[in-house]
């Protein structure tokens, strides 16, 4: 448990530092776009706009208003909320433009029809009629803002403007130079870019995570971020660009049903990365039924009109987020070291949220659109789960490794009072003897006898039935008797420990008589591989062996452990109408034998070493030179 708390102690430094790194360089981002100012004119305060409720206005009769006859926005935004009823707009351009060429910029693109008609001197000189209800491709300038080129004209220039949505009336108007946009565009798609690659390279390494390691919380948290990508996608218009452009249902419906697979694959998350089953039955089931309700959800988002499922979306969006706010904070009060990191990840989407949501509404006057709130929010959550994640499986590894260690040391404490039965009952057999001795010629005969047999029974205790080579047994007495003879001799000693390549789904995926056979073929090779009487190859145990090789110096033991590792991996064992193919990880460890310490750092090191292959990706040597002490 302390090195659990350790790991937890050092991973939560790191995660503060990167965060705040990570944090400082998405703000620069955002406000270095947020400072983009080189438009021409913001056309807000001073609009003319009416509210059409009966939906009975026509571009004809509005011509014949005059100017008092409409309202006057006094205010910053052009925002009315959530409406169905359609707005008209009016405003004029001044003749006192650059003369390049220049566009008008609608900066939100979730508005299902927008119609724009541009006069001079009383006359129709151009129009236009885009928006989310008409195909991508069908745009005048296709990009994911809706952008209309203003017609050029000696005279000022009057535009009317009609915008039908289902969702929020907003009409942030801006008229740019085409250069000026041109690089502004350019800016913010390479900001995009980079957050959209950001956002696909952490759910595709969470989804080889996972394919890896089995573990669902990667599986999880890959399709949260698939679903938050794919949610800022829609409201950035790029998914209607790029990906869905003549798939006009799937774009006036994408917000509901993406934002809503957010939520859910966040209650799913938060319950399996915090084990919260193991804590609270009462809320993994609150969770368990939070996820089914957002699951019908998503089907009633294909069905209910945006309008009605946006604000009904609001709802489940308010009581998820509480729902993991809260389970993250009872978490955290019960002991659960991952839940404090992972409340402050959650915090941080909910700040930017709610600051996305007062600029939305107006309450809050800052110079980045909602928006990019929301996408600073998600970029630092998810960098901040994805630590989270690791720090959780890190853990778990740990935990396993203790496990592990335990369950060697208890091996060992058995194997140690075997051998000591064993050497009691080598002293009886040897009291027994001398006893013996004394008596007849025909009782010595019977003693010889019965010492032969006890001899065979001795080989065949040093011999491992499966695969015929030695034993663990003889390994150990061997291993002692070279490292004597070796510090008498101040002679070369190496160790080799080696260990088959992911052994358990061999056993799991043909069955225990195919993985015999592996183990049988590798023992084999090992033998075979051996020209010298002196080397020794033993089972050490389930699908390890060790090497014993006397007078080997450490370039040799190297050299041996490598041939070893290419034939195995080129040889295939086949088991009835199974070829099967495997790998092996190596450690080697080699010394000279100065002290009776040195017999166990050799044992400890080749172990070591063998467990560094593996650590590095399996299939390969890793090795440890007593004078050097480092691990190649």
């Amino acid at each position: 448990m302390n090195i659990n708390k350790n790991s937890v102690g050092v991973h939560k430094t790191w995660f503060i530092g990167l965060i705040i790194l990570f944090g400082l360089i998405s703000i620069l981002s955002i406000a270095k776009l947020g400072s983009t100012n080189n438009y021409l004119l913001d056309i807000n305060q001073g609009t003319l706009y009416l509210e059409d409720p009966t939906n009975s206005l026509t571009i004809e009769k509005l011509r014949k208003y005059q100017n008092s006859q409409w309202n006057q926005e006094s205010s910053d935004f052009l925002v009315y909320g959530m409406s169905k009823t359609p707005y008209w707009f009016k405003f004029f351009l001044p003749n006192n433009l650059s003369e390049n060429p220049k566009l008008i910029e609608i900066d939100y693109v979730m508005l299902d029809k927008v119609d724009i008609w541009f006069f001079s001197n009383g006359k129709l000189i151009s129009e236009y009629h885009e928006g989310d209800s008409y195909p991508f491709n069908s745009r005048q300038i296709k990009n994911e803002k809706l952008l209309f080129p203003v017609p050029n004209s000696e005279k000022r220039i009057s535009a009317i403007v009609k915008v039908q949505t289902s969702g929020t009336v907003k009409l942030p108007l801006r008229v740019w130079e085409e250069k000026e946009y041109l690089i502004y565009n350019g800016e913010q798609n390479l900001l995009l870019g980079l957050f959209f690659g950001f956002m696909l390279a952490m759910a595709l390494s969470n989804l080889f995570f996972y394919v890896s390691t089995k573990k669902p919380s990667f599986l999880s948290y890959s399709l949260y971020v698939v679903s938050i990508a794919l949610t800022l996608a829609t409201l950035h218009g790029i998914g209607f660009k790029y990906i869905w452009p003549d798939w006009v249902w799937l774009q006036s419906r994408s917000v509901g049903i993406f934002a809503t697979l957010t939520i859910l694959f966040a209650c799913i998350c938060t319950r399996q990365l915090l084990e919260v089953y193991k804590h609270s039955r009462t809320l993994d089931q609150l969770l368990k039924y939070s996820v089914w309700w957002l699951l019908l959800s998503v089907f009633a988002s294909l069905s209910i009109p945006y309008y009605y499922y946006i604000m009904y979306f609001l709802v489940i969006l308010c009581f998820a987020s509480i729902l993991v706010f809260v389970v993250s904070l009872l978490m955290m009060l019960r002991g659960v070291k991952l839940a404090r990191l992972y409340l402050l990840a959650w915090s941080v989407l909910l700040v930017s949220g709610v600051l996305a949501g007062l600029e939305s509404a107006n309450l809050l006057e800052i110079d980045v659109p909602a928006q990019y709130f929301v996408m600073l929010g998600a970029a630092i959550e998810t960098f901040m789960l994805a630590f989270v994640l690791v720090i959780s499986y890190s853990i778990q590894r740990e935990e396993q490794y203790q496990s592990q260690e335990l369950a060697l040391l208890e091996e060992r404490m058995a194997r140690e009072a075997q051998e000591e039965a064993l050497k009691l009952k080598e002293q009886a057999q040897q009291s027994l003897e001398y006893n013996v001795q004394e008596r007849t010629l025909e009782l010595e005969i019977a003693l010889r006898e019965l010492s032969e047999t006890n001899n065979e029974l001795e080989q065949q205790t040093r011999t491992d039935s499966l695969t015929g080579i030695r034993n663990r047994k003889h390994f150990d007495k061997k291993f002692q008797a070279e490292a004597r003879r070796c510090r008498r001799e101040r002679s070369d000693l190496s160790l080799i420990m080696l260990d088959i390549d992911h052994f358990k789904n061999i056993n799991d995926t043909y069955g225990h008589v195919a993985g015999d056979e592996v183990i049988k073929n590798v023992a084999n090779i090992l033998k075979q591989n051996l020209k010298r009487t002196t080397d020794d190859a033993c089972r050490y145990g389930g699908e390890e062996f060790a090497l014993i090789l006397p007078n080997t110096d450490f370039e040799g033991a190297k050299a041996l452990a490598q041939r070893l590792r290419e034939i195995i991996e080129n040889t295939v064992t086949e088991v009835d109408e199974l070829q099967l193919k495997v790998t092996i990880s190596a450690g080697v460890a080699s010394t000279i034998v100065s002290g009776v310490e040195d017999e166990k750092n050799l044992l400890e090191s080749a172990d070591k070493a063998l467990y560094q292959a593996k650590r590095d990706g399996r299939n390969r040597v890793r090795s440890i030179h007593l004078h050097a002490r480092d691990i190649v």
